[in-house]
């Protein structure tokens, strides 16, 4: 069944069950299950994979793939230990996660075809080592939101509430609404019932403790010495940036001296989320003045 782009739906349900029954899902090798990848878009277009950020999903790109697949072929994969993943093997670090990926990367993208990689937050953490182990295919690698200098062990970031096992969604609710607040968004109206939704079925499913790994400097060293060409996008508001956006600059001039810096006005973490529209908007140009 063939639909158009953008999808227009008019509950946030309606959508979501939209949006995955027209996915293609691949399954690739993860400890001893598998991975679970969705693609949207003309198979024939140019790949470009979204790599969610920690306790989240392939929907954390849910404002997002409908944009993207009406010029392109679009993957977001559900990382091990994260939505429908299975779980990767033993205590996972950042290199063991990225060659899941890289792996199953050479299943769903084959004959040696280049791809751009796109990683939020914890995704982008890892999208450095995959595009070394990828050097030859990567096209690009764009960093959105990630702490590359390591996640602040300081401030809103880490003043997050523990949801008490066993307590009813309605009880839940208002606890994850708050986290949301303080961690992913500049406006507390962001949050909406697309984001309440998509972050209580993700918290509900995520086994992966990514915190630990995003506190170190892997980001920042793995991009070191890559070939293809680096971006980045960041919200002005981002909490979770060590020690700051201008450190964060800084890092990134001297990793790539002439990589694209953005940064969004009144905007948080979730800057693909939180500002939709300009990040649709954005996104393409980058892919393209880098082609």
């Amino acid at each position: 069944m063939t639909f158009r782009y953008p999808l227009q739906m008019n509950t946030t349900k309606e959508f979501l069950d939209k949006l995955r029954d027209v996915a293609r899902v691949h399954l690739t090798p993860c400890g001893e299950g598998e991975m679970i990848w969705r693609a949207w878009g003309n198979p024939d277009a140019s790949a470009i994979v979204l790599l969610h950020g920690g306790f989240g999903a392939w929907n954390h790109w849910v404002r997002n793939i409908n944009a993207l697949a009406a010029d392109h072929h679009v993957f977001a994969p559900d990382l091990p230990g994260c939505g429908d993943s299975d779980d990767p093997p033993g205590t996972p670090d950042a290199e063991c996660l990225a060659k899941i990926l890289s792996d199953g990367l050479d299943r769903i993208i084959p004959d040696d075809a280049p791809f751009d990689l796109v990683g939020f937050s914890f995704g982008g953490l890892l999208a450095g080592p995959i595009a070394r182990a990828q050097m030859l295919r990567a096209r690009s690698v764009t960093i959105v939101g990630t702490p590359i200098l390591g996640l602040t062990t300081t401030g809103p970031a880490n003043a997050l509430q523990p949801v008490p096992a066993g307590f009813a969604p309605e009880d839940a609710a208002p606890i994850y609404r708050r986290n949301l607040e303080k961690l992913m968004v500049h406006d507390p109206g962001a949050v909406d019932e697309l984001a309440m939704t998509l972050h209580m079925a993700n918290m509900a499913k995520n086994r992966l403790r990514s915190r630990g790994i995003a506190r170190r400097t892997i980001a920042a060293d793995s991009m070191r010495g890559l070939t293809c060409p680096l971006g980045f996008v960041y919200g002005d508001g981002d909490v979770t940036l060590d020690p700051d956006l201008d450190a964060v600059r800084a890092a990134a001039s001297e990793i790539q001296p002439d990589a694209p810096f953005r940064v969004f006005a009144d905007t948080g973490h979730w800057v693909q989320y939180e500002a939709a529209d300009a990040f649709n908007a954005l996104l393409p140009t980058l892919l393209s003045a880098r082609a």
